[in-house]
């Protein structure tokens, strides 16, 4: 196999360095480059931000450049877009509504604690003040939206959630300097670990999150080098990424009329295509696992259909993986392995 390092390497020229940062934090996606954002400084995000919010559309082109410089030599199968609702998808991985509307220039105040507990993860949320004393936990909860104290609720221990609900009726109206303390105590104990949770991301996870947004050749290129310079890591990157092959795998088939239903024909058509013409066991299983009806018609529909170009048919088999992450993060579809892909 030809190391991708031996290929000559595309510039990005007139691109500057922050606009590189907010092109592969893009790529990465939302969950993984929030947790990179939240390491930055405050005055580097908000040049960050406005970056990527007047980023627009990125070539294919631009990005194989500024992914080349990254990581040495990768390419891609589509376009990338940013604009001010990429900024709110990306930025609103690390912060709350309030905080990301100041990052943009579109808001006043930074977020207070209790805004920011809003937006916090329930089930990180209930396990704190399921170790609190119910009267504590039944103040936090009264001072947080009536949803999410009820989302919130459900995941506490019956018999505390009873005694944090009778509580609920007498929470105290709290002066200023006892507000204060708790809002201070849960700055303290429950949101700076839990910040410091979320930036405890393996490079592999990284580095997987590029790989499952590039091209087959390129990705194959780029993991060869890795099993010859650091096997750990190749090792490590494969096992977090999870690409159009890994549907033949990782998928189980009852799982498969779930995905299917949720994927434009547009989408699915073409991606299945060019997993024909490059041998796919994925195209297989998907088709043995749909409907026969369906999938007489998918059959035919691609015999009658003209070879895809690589570049049409890894764009269109990157956007399938990427709706399977995005089920897969709903809890509406599982991976056969237990892995998060």
């Amino acid at each position: 196999m030809t190391d991708v390092a031996e290929k000559p390497r595309p510039r990005a020229s007139g691109v500057s360095p922050i606009q590189k940062a907010a092109i592969i934090l893009t790529a990465i996606g939302p969950e993984r480059g929030s947790a990179v954002l939240r390491d930055v400084s405050p005055s580097n995000l908000k040049r960050f931000a406005a970056a990527l919010a007047t980023l627009g559309t990125v070539t294919q082109e631009t990005l194989d450049a500024v992914i080349v410089e990254f990581i040495e030599a990768l390419a891609t199968g589509g376009d990338l877009s940013g604009g001010a609702d990429a900024a709110r998808r990306l930025l609103g991985g690390v912060f709350d509504d309030g905080e990301v509307d100041e990052l943009l220039g579109e808001g006043g105040k930074p977020p207070t604690v209790w805004e920011r507990l809003n937006g916090a993860p329930v089930a990180a949320v209930a396990n704190y003040i399921g170790n609190e004393h119910p009267q504590t936990a039944a103040v936090v909860l009264s001072e947080l939206k009536s949803e999410t104290a009820a989302s919130i609720l459900e995941r506490l221990d019956r018999g505390f959630a009873r005694e944090v609900v009778l509580r609920l009726s007498r929470a105290p109206t709290l002066d200023r300097r006892t507000s204060d303390a708790i809002a201070s105590a849960l700055e303290r104990d429950f949101l700076s670990a839990l910040q410091r949770s979320r930036t405890k991301r393996r490079p592999a996870e990284l580095i997987a999150g590029l790989m499952n947004n590039i091209s087959s050749e390129a990705r194959e290129g780029f993991i060869a080098h890795l099993e010859t310079s650091l096997p750990d890591l190749a090792s490590d990157v494969q096992r977090s990424m999870f690409t159009f092959e890994h549907i033949s795998t990782r998928i189980s088939g009852r799982d498969v009329a779930t995905l299917v239903r949720d994927i434009p024909e547009e989408v699915l058509l073409p991606a299945l295509k060019f997993g024909q013409m490059q041998g796919s066991d994925s195209v297989g299983h998907i088709l043995e696992n749909v409907p026969r009806r369906l999938a007489e018609r998918y059959v035919e529909e691609l015999a009658a259909m003209e070879d895809v170009t690589r570049k049409a048919g890894e764009a269109a088999q990157i956007e399938l993986t990427k709706r399977v992450l995005a089920l897969h993060k709903e809890g509406t579809i599982s991976f056969l392995d237990g892995d998060d892909g």
